[in-house]
């Protein structure tokens, strides 16, 4: 028998009731009530006194107009358990929230109504979301500057940080020969010092494997045509590489090209404080960081400039190997050693003013790609 208007007015009052004394079942009912009509899907949790509510489409949920609705029906509520709303909107299927609102209420009635991070239009609100280091940030990028100076004037430190060099470089060469097929090994050079990688000869099947990581990947990513649009690029240019001496380039130089990279992901993570669970994290990230970076200024310069410290290089590790810029120069470049060496050291100048780029512009960077990950 179907349910007189009576019935449903009795539920909804029940609702708000069970609603005010903070049951989350019954206020999740109420809002998916609300906004049943606009096809929003509606969760909500409570965390102290800050009720956090998501609001799920296969558009954008309107910001104004739902917010709208959620203090109107917050207003009926008026639960003395929650002091405060934050409210987000997505898209079905995509992680990240297109934007978000923070509802204030005291003494049960709603204040005021601030955005968190609304998706921005103009180049003057973009201005105004350029990130800046805190004060934690420029004590461990100094902490970690110092300490780094430290560890390259002392010897025995030096030689002990040194390891991480060697770890770093060993796996860049041997993440690059996996990914282009070729079974390889990071080992520690046990006759003459330093490291060296066992590579094998190319494999069709981990090349197939590599082909298949793709294709499922963009399985995974099929919702989002700018990621399908930038592994088929990265695709193409993958194929390109792997069917031309430009995979072994890639191989030899990405021992210290995995150099170049720790150092920018070392400097980001200080500044930033992303992954750090504690205030000494990020100078230990900062130190590592520059510890890196003077090794390789280091290295490069005396490379470019230092006659006899060149011939020690070219000479190779115990007259057996060569070392990995002399193969570059000469079997590839068919140029001087010293300019790949002045090269590298220009990538070493570069890279933190990279990393301080990308932070500054993080919060437009993330806007954009969420605009493409949208499209």
């Amino acid at each position: 028998m179907p349910r007189c208007d009576g019935d449903k007015l009795m539920n909804e009052w029940e609702l708000v009731e069970s609603a005010k004394s903070g049951e989350m079942q019954a206020l999740s009912a109420l809002l998916n009530q609300t906004f049943v009509d606009r096809a929003i899907t509606v969760k909500v949790s409570l965390q102290s006194t800050c009720l956090r509510i998501l609001l799920e489409a296969d558009q954008v949920p309107d910001s104004e107009a739902t917010i709208a609705l959620i203090q109107d029906r917050m207003q009926d509520i008026k639960s003395d358990r929650i002091q405060s709303v934050q409210v987000f909107g997505r898209v079905n299927g995509v992680n990240r929230s297109v934007w978000s609102e923070t509802l204030t209420l005291e003494s049960s009635a709603l204040l005021t109504s601030t955005a968190v991070h609304p998706p921005q239009t103009s180049g003057s609100r973009s201005r105004s979301r350029i990130r800046s280091i805190d004060s934690k940030g420029s004590s461990a990028l100094l902490t970690g500057f110092i300490l780094a100076i430290a560890l390259t004037i002392i010897s025995p430190f030096r030689v002990l940080f040194h390891g991480f060099l060697i770890l770093v470089h060993e796996i860049g060469h041997a993440a690059t020969h996996w990914l282009f097929g070729r079974p390889a090994i990071p080992t520690v050079n046990l006759a003459y010092g330093g490291g060296v990688t066992l590579v094998f000869d190319q494999s069709i099947f981990v090349i197939c494997l590599v082909y298949l990581a793709i294709a499922f990947l963009a399985y995974c990513c099929r919702r989002y045509r700018f990621i399908l649009v930038l592994l088929g690029i990265f695709t193409s240019i993958y194929s390109i590489c792997l069917s031309t001496s430009i995979n072994l380039i890639l191989s030899i130089f990405m021992g210290h090209g995995m150099e170049l990279v720790a150092i920018a992901v070392c400097l980001y993570l200080s500044i930033s404080g992303y992954f750090c669970r504690s205030s000494g994290d990020r100078s230990i990230y900062s130190m590592l960081g520059f510890f890196t970076l003077f090794a390789d200024v280091q290295f490069a310069w005396n490379l470019a400039h230092d006659l006899d410290y060149r011939e020690m290089y070219e000479g190779g590790i115990g007259g057996v190997i060569d070392n990995d810029f002399v193969i570059l120069a000469r079997d590839y470049f068919n140029v001087d050693l010293s300019v790949v060496a002045t090269d590298f050291l220009i990538g070493c100048v570069i890279v933190p003013l990279i990393v301080l780029l990308v932070f500054y512009t993080e919060f437009w960077l993330r806007e954009w790609l969420d605009r493409m990950l949208l499209a």
